[in-house]
């Protein structure tokens, strides 16, 4: 094998934001965010994707 073919199992994600979940609602139901919940996790995950794209890019 490559050495870059072998599993470093410290290499792990990282959450970056809490969860919080609510057991009062079933499983497959969808919770509906409200506009500051989703505007949050708009602007959590744009901060993401701009952090992994190369500065040529941004």
């Amino acid at each position: 094998m490559e050495p870059d073919d072998v599993t470093n199992l410290n290499d792990v994600m990282v959450p970056s934001e809490e969860v919080h979940p609510d057991h009062r609602e079933h499983a497959k139901q969808s919770k509906h965010l409200d506009d500051e919940d989703l505007e949050r996790r708009t602007q959590h995950e744009r901060e993401i994707v701009d952090a992994q794209r190369p500065e040529s890019d941004r």
